[in-house]
């Protein structure tokens, strides 16, 4: 009887193989057709296998769904409770496979630390050992990996503390830490976490075992900086979380002139002491200790800004300009600074003409890639000043800076946002869950991962966990009027209830309290059902247009969510979407297509009518230009490419 039997379509004999290799590895006895003897039935000895395997293992594509076997084995393995899916292609299970969860990994070619892989590898070990299964909406287990995650370090390096006699130095020991975080984090086989989740450990807070459970830390770096005038004194301490042991414990001493060294030997012996490979470094051009002050400051404040668009981190521009100009062969501050110029200019916090601050973003990405071709920050930069209907050139510089820095939070969240904006959800979600992974306390991130989860079909996983970040963090906006629009939108009408009583005693700004109330406003139209109610919002809605020419799409998915497809079509051929083309349009918060995408039961695109307003917004272009085609590609009850397609030749396109 074997443990594991695997079931996939002949093109996909590879994944399939690397996957019985690995599991194999583990231990686990894996069949699979290869396995096939010389003398019996074929579907005889197959059927066999597959009834007495623990967990049968379907590898899902597009010639699986069609398949003549693989439906038939999974049916089977659905009737035992042995089932266990995953998308090789980001195709969805065919019906009723689609109502059981399966993870997603588009282009996925042996990568066992992927998080869609990690599920599997859960789900396998579960069904095998008969483990208990977990309740419902339970976060999955962390150690998922068959090549078994435990093995695999996940540092947490803290912010460093200050001994100075002067306090305002913090800004230099947090960014000591923070380079020395960012020099491990290049090294091979190793997950360091996110600066925004570990700084929030602190004082009395840096327990190892306390970081390692809220983190899920193996190993955590801690330290301090004592400077007095140009001398600097670094301890630095490496402790293993589940023995609390000390690993490593070394002092640096030396000058000011001396940090990139130290932090470069303290970076070195941590890696040696986890057995880890680091890059080879680009190599800092020299750098006088107040220039690298001014770098530091300057990061500090980017840092400490509420969110990237924040207006308080264009205070950042004028030191990093300064550092530029001291030191015009620093990479990392041309880097920065083209991020923040670029988050200034979109974020709508410019000074002077919008040419002049593009032209500043393009020479700080410029100078940054010049002098270091791995600096994906400047990739980013370049991608905000793209127009936001320039999906297709966006989507390839968001792509290059996740290359450059495969363990970069924030760039797996920017792609994450992207491929949700083009209807690419599965995709989406996993961009998401890595990124969580690296930062696992960051409330904006956790709250793209439970939308994400709405969209590629989990609702009640999605509710659950956004109910779960409101009571961590029960002042955040952003996460109270999610849970608001979320629950009613896909009727939670518990959840809605008690997100609405915080609501009213939100004690935001203005601005916030009318959003709220707008949702709430919402709900109350879409739970009674009352036709009044509904066209009043509409009929708000078509103010919202008559005033600002455009519409948000939000609005335009909540009339259709009414049931009312038609005004919600009339509602948006009255707007204008010139702006999605215009680098100097706005910051498309509302803006982005992926609301009109999503799979619900009465979103527009399930109507033919649909395709002719995403031909508007430039989305029938990039689809065909890139064949990345969106997932209601398999929900839509008419043939959706087919229709791009003829939508797009009587365009012009």
């Amino acid at each position: 009887m074997p443990d594991v039997f695997i079931s996939y379509a002949r093109s996909s004999a590879r994944p399939a193989q690397l996957i019985t290799e690995a599991l194999r590895s583990e231990g686990y006895s894996v069949w699979f057709d290869e396995d096939l003897p010389a003398h019996g039935a074929f579907s005889a000895v197959i059927e066999e296998r597959l009834r007495s395997a623990k967990a049968v293992l379907v590898l899902w594509s597009k010639d699986a769904v069609h398949s003549r076997w693989v439906p038939a084995e999974a049916d089977i393995a659905h009737e035992a409770g042995t089932l266990v899916q995953f998308s090789l292609d980001g195709v969805l299970p065919p019906l009723p496979f689609n109502r059981s969860q399966c993870a997603s990994a588009p282009g996925w070619a042996g990568d066992f630390e992927a998080p869609a892989w990690r599920k599997v590898a859960a789900s396998i070990a579960e069904l095998v050992n008969r483990a208990a299964p977990a309740p419902s909406g339970a976060a999955l287990p962390a150690a998922t990996s068959v090549k078994a995650a435990a093995k695999e370090p996940v540092l947490a390096v803290l912010a460093f503390d200050n001994l100075s006699s002067a306090a305002e130095l913090g800004f230099f020991c947090d960014g000591v830490a923070e380079e020395i975080l960012n020099t491990v984090a290049q090294g091979v086989g190793i997950k360091v976490l996110a600066r925004s989740s570990t700084f929030q450990f602190r004082g009395r807070d840096k327990a190892a075992a306390q970081v390692g459970a809220a983190l899920g830390a193996s190993h955590i770096l801690d330290g301090a900086v004592r400077r007095s005038g140009s001398q600097v004194r670094i301890t630095a301490t490496l402790v293993d979380c589940q023995s609390q042991s000390t690993l490593w414990a070394s002092r640096f001493d030396g000058d000011l002139d001396d940090v990139f060294a130290l932090q470069d030997r303290i970076a070195a012996s941590v890696a040696d002491a986890l057995k880890v490979k680091l890059l080879a470094s680009a190599g800092p051009a020299p750098l006088d200790p107040a220039t690298y002050e001014l770098f530091l400051r300057a990061r500090g404040v980017v840092n400490e800004a509420d969110g990237p668009f924040d207006e308080a981190s264009a205070a950042a521009i004028p030191l990093l300009e300064q550092a530029v100009a001291a030191s015009p062969g620093y990479a990392p501050a041309w880097e920065l600074l083209a991020l923040v110029r670029a988050r200034v200019l979109r974020g709508g916090h410019r000074q002077g003409p919008y040419e002049a601050g593009r032209a500043g973003v393009l020479q700080a990405a410029n100078a940054a890639l010049a002098l270091d071709s791995r600096r994906g920050g400047a990739y980013t930069a370049l991608s905000l000043l793209e127009p936001w209907g320039a999906y297709a050139a966006r989507g390839r510089l968001l792509e290059r800076a996740l290359a450059l820095a495969p363990n970069d939070a924030a760039a797996l969240s920017g792609l994450s946002t992207f491929r949700w904006s083009v209807g690419r959800f599965r995709e989406a979600l996993g961009f998401a869950e890595r990124a969580c992974e690296l930062d696992p306390l960051a409330p904006a991130a956790l709250l793209q991962l439970a939308e994400m989860r709405a969209y590629a079909g989990d609702y009640e996983g999605s509710i659950r966990m956004a109910q779960d970040l409101h009571r961590r963090w029960p002042r955040n906006f952003q996460i109270l009027v999610s849970l608001l629009n979320n629950s009613a939108r896909h009727g939670f009408w518990d959840a809605y209830e008690g997100a609405s009583k915080a609501a009213e005693a939100f004690a935001g700004e203005g601005w916030q309290r009318a959003d709220l109330h707008a949702s709430q406003a919402y709900a109350v139209a879409l739970e009674s059902g009352d036709a009044a109610l509904q066209r009043e919002r509409l009929r708000r809605y078509g103010a919202v247009v008559e005033r600002t020419g455009t519409v948000p799409l939000n609005l335009v998915e909540a009339v259709a969510s009414f049931g009312m497809a038609k005004e919600a079509f009339a509602l948006a051929a009255r707007a204008s979407f010139d702006h999605m083309f215009d680098p100097d349009g706005p910051l498309p918060s509302a803006y982005f297509p992926g609301v009109l995408l999503s799979p619900w039961a009465n979103s527009l695109n399930r109507f033919p009518e649909f395709v002719a307003l995403a031909d508007r917004m430039g989305l029938c272009a990039y689809w065909l230009e890139t064949a990345a085609w969106p997932d209601c590609v398999e929900w839509t009850p008419y043939d959706f490419k087919a229709a791009v397609r003829r939508q797009h030749s009587t365009s012009g396109g």
